[in-house]
């Protein structure tokens, strides 16, 4: 079969339905029940962000943002530097990360780090995602400005 037989045979083949068994997603068990954030949680995060280098993703995305650059390729741009900071900075707040969620959760250090992988990014992104939580990311959030 040729270039120009197959480039017609791609866009010939008749695309499938999605099924509802195929859109049902994928139900998360978690194997643990967050508590709200108190104050002295504040200071384990604003620690744990100075680390990552939340000062040094705000110069970047500043730099990226000046000139002549739409707002996508600002975003793509930002993205990658902040990613770069965040990666690279990342095993510096290893053991803050795994104390405070494990304070959040109750479940102890060393069980948290023999969990399912996935868990504590999943308990992370839960704890920023909780409606009653939101106070506390204000406060948070006036502390990074």
């Amino acid at each position: 079969m040729g270039k120009k037989e197959a480039e017609g045979a791609l866009q010939e083949a008749p695309v499938s339905e999605i099924t509802e068994e195929q859109e049902v997603e994928e139900i998360i068990e978690r194997p643990y029940t967050l508590r709200k954030l108190k104050d002295h949680d504040l200071f384990t995060l604003l620690k744990i962000l100075k680390k990552i280098g939340i000062k040094d993703c705000k110069e970047a995305f500043i730099q990226v943002a000046s000139g002549e650059k739409t707002l996508k390729q600002i975003g793509i741009m930002a993205s990658f530097d902040i990613a770069d900071i965040l990666i690279g900075n990342l095993a510096k707040v290893e053991e803050e990360t795994y104390e405070m969620w494990s304070d959040i959760s109750g479940i102890p250090v060393e069980e948290m780090k023999d969990m399912e992988f996935g868990t504590l990014p999943l308990m992370i992104m839960d704890t920023f995602s909780e409606a009653r939580n939101t106070s506390f990311f204000r406060v948070l959030s006036k502390f990074l400005s």
